[in-house]
């Protein structure tokens, strides 16, 4: 008797979470000041909080972080996507709302 086992790999991706948008945070480095602010409406919206500040304070070195969310998962389109969407909600759902876990096929659970 032979065992024989087939594995199909899918290929997964990182892609920006459309549900979220870019943060900036942006802090003045000049000694003393302590000017900062985080902004999430975009790089424009960025570039005028500096030119303001600029023209406020004569600061003209900064330092920017730009941040994003992202999803890691298979990539749209794919076979699997369908698959794994059952389990991306179960994921978010609270404990107490969770599906119990059940033992699968052939295996036994052992008592804690």
């Amino acid at each position: 008797m032979s065992i024989r086992a087939r594995y199909a790999y899918a290929e997964w991706t990182t892609m920006v979470d459309p549900q979220t948008s870019e943060e900036f945070s942006i802090q003045c480095q000049e000694p003393g000041c302590s000017g900062e602010v985080s902004i999430k409406d975009g790089p424009a919206e960025a570039d005028k909080w500096k030119y303001q500040h600029t023209i406020s304070t004569g600061h003209r070195r900064f330092w920017e972080t730009q941040g994003r969310a992202t999803l890691v998962g298979p990539p749209p389109g794919a076979v699997v996507a369908g698959q794994i969407t059952g389990h991306e909600r179960a994921v978010d759902l609270p404990e107490r709302s969770r599906p119990p876990l059940e033992p699968v096929r052939g295996t036994a659970w052992l008592a804690p």
